[in-house]
């Protein structure tokens, strides 16, 4: 996403593919290893700060915005071993059975929190689990329960609402998939002086995403909205 520093632009990167690591979960962008080929559908193994996970290529020469700085969701190492991909199936499974224990156990336990995702890398015997949370959570005992559960280490990672909105996914009032889940990789300020430039109307339900802040789409066209309003040169 560019800020408004910069100028705006959407620009296709060859290094870069959009991959989904679950049926139900939107791509996440990644960053191709030097020499690795990729095939639309195939699966390949990735690096991730989580550890190595195993991911189906939605698309190649993904566009993104350009020229601020990407956050890749990690590194494509190699096309994935069938043993690999098998593997990956069988952690899945347990990644969403700690999901779902995570939830109903944090209900039951009545803590402030929305268990979001739960990943189980190839290489690593953890378990990984973001949750939205609006106030501090003490999940001392639900930790407990879930390595119990699991019989693997338990990380549990709180994320904010607009990382909640990308993991998650969905559709915005324009009708289209959110940018935070398709070209955006990463996050910038987006400010009411931005809509009030735009002339847009500043009832909070017409501005507000679906994680309840304001639309990342304004800041994409303050700069559109800036150059408008300047005369152009005369030649």
């Amino acid at each position: 996403m560019s800020c408004s520093e910069c100028p705006a632009e959407v620009r296709p990167r060859a290094d870069l593919v959009r991959m989904t690591f679950s049926a139900n979960l939107p791509g996440q962008v990644c960053a191709l290893k030097a020499g690795v080929k990729v095939e639309v559908g195939a699966s390949y193994v990735v690096a991730s700060s989580d550890g190595e996970r195993v991911g189906r290529v939605l698309e190649h020469e993904v566009p993104v915005m350009r020229p601020c700085a990407e956050r890749v969701a990690g590194s494509v190492l190699r096309r994935a071993a069938p043993g690999e991909v098998s593997r990956a199936e069988e952690l899945a499974l347990v990644a969403r059975d700690g999901l779902r224990f995570c939830r109903d156990r944090a209900r039951e336990l009545n803590l402030p929190m929305r268990p979001v995702t739960a990943t189980v890398p190839l290489d690593r015997d953890t378990i990984v689990i973001t949750f939205a949370a609006e106030e501090r959570v003490d999940f001392r005992e639900l930790l407990r329960d879930l390595g119990r559960r699991t019989r693997r280490r338990v990380e549990l990672r709180q994320i904010g609402v607009r990382d909640q909105a990308k993991a998650s996914g969905g559709w915005g009032p324009c009708g289209r998939m959110l940018c935070c889940s398709t070209f955006m990789t990463r996050f910038n300020s987006v400010t009411i002086r931005m809509a009030k430039a735009q002339k847009l109307s500043l009832n909070p339900t017409r501005i507000s995403g679906m994680c309840g802040r304001l639309m990342c789409c304004l800041a994409h066209e303050a700069n559109e909205a800036d150059a408008a309003r300047k005369p152009s040169k005369a030649r």
